[in-house]
């Protein structure tokens, strides 16, 4: 089997890197839901960010232009409220359904080793292999990132319902990890770009768009109670996509919706950035991507 292998790394940079193989692996597994929607609180969602092509900036903070005060908002005199009468509650908007419209199982991969990967890699900055039937990545260097694909490179899906297991081994709070999607190699200069779910192993979740080594945040970073902190942790990532829609789920839980059109369809991948001293260790399992009919 041929394999390729695509590699960009840089330190102290936003940079990728990409360890590609080539391979087809059939899914045959009856489709399952993976998640029943729960009632979370919804997090705001930032705005856009600027894209980002060396180290990461810190965000603007919200504050208000110099002399400016806020503005007061007064009931109009005729709006009173009758002795007794009851005020009405809005009701909370409801938690986006992770199963809609969702259908058969269109790529499914255990990360056992099995599925015709170029499995093991090792360089200065990271290292990948399988261990007890599951992919280990280990970062070697601070303040790098990586990034494994993990199906064909010739695959590609839209809408659908993805999902993959990850477990923390070792991480700082700062430290990343993720699923990508909709991956698209740009063969002229071995670069990727793709969306991005990650975590953050304080507990707080983000969603990008990486086109080559330029970032854009579509949702900052937010907190949720549903992302395990620190580790040994277990988290599932889960990313329901149909168009330019993407919902996000961790354990379960909704997080965000962000929209976006930059990628119609593409194949998968595994993110790593090590933002402390080196030695993240994240363990990876079962990614499954179900039909989006919608």
């Amino acid at each position: 089997m041929k394999r390729t292998l695509l590699a960009l790394c840089a330190t102290l940079a936003l940079t990728l890197s990409a360890c590609l193989g080539r391979g087809q692996t059939s899914a045959t597994a009856t489709p399952q839901p993976l998640f029943t929607a729960t009632t979370a609180a919804e997090p705001a969602t930032a705005s856009v960010a600027a894209p980002a092509t060396a180290a990461a900036t810190a965000a603007p903070s919200d504050t208000a232009a110099p002399g400016a005060t806020a503005a007061s908002t007064a009931l109009p005199a005729s709006a009173t409220t009758a002795p007794g009468a009851v005020s009405a509650t809005p009701a909370a908007p409801a938690t986006p359904d992770p199963n809609e419209a969702v259908g058969d199982v269109t790529y499914q991969d255990r990360l056992d080793g099995k599925g015709g990967w170029f499995w093991t890699f090792a360089d200065d900055v990271a290292t990948f292999g399988v261990v007890d039937a599951r992919l280990k990545g280990v970062m070697k260097a601070a303040n790098s990132g990586w990034r494994f694909t993990i199906s064909p490179d010739t695959l590609q899906l839209g809408s659908q319902q993805v999902s993959l297991n990850a477990h923390a081994v070792s991480c700082g709070p700062n430290d990343e990890y993720g699923l990508m999607l909709r991956v698209k190699p740009d063969p002229a200069d071995s670069l990727f770009s793709g969306y991005l779910l990650k975590l953050r192993c304080s507990g707080q979740a983000s969603f990008d768009v990486i086109s080559g080594t330029a970032r854009t945040a579509l949702v900052d970073w937010t907190a949720s109670p549903a992302i395990k902190a620190g580790a040994p942790a277990d988290n599932t990532l889960l990313v329901w996509s149909a168009g330019s829609e993407f919902r996000c789920y961790v354990n379960g839980q909704y997080l965000f919706t962000a929209n976006d059109s930059t990628l119609k369809a593409g194949f998968y991948g595994i993110y790593l950035y090590d933002r402390t001293a080196g030695g993240e260790t994240v363990i990876f399992d079962t990614l499954a991507a179900r039909a989006v009919a919608k």
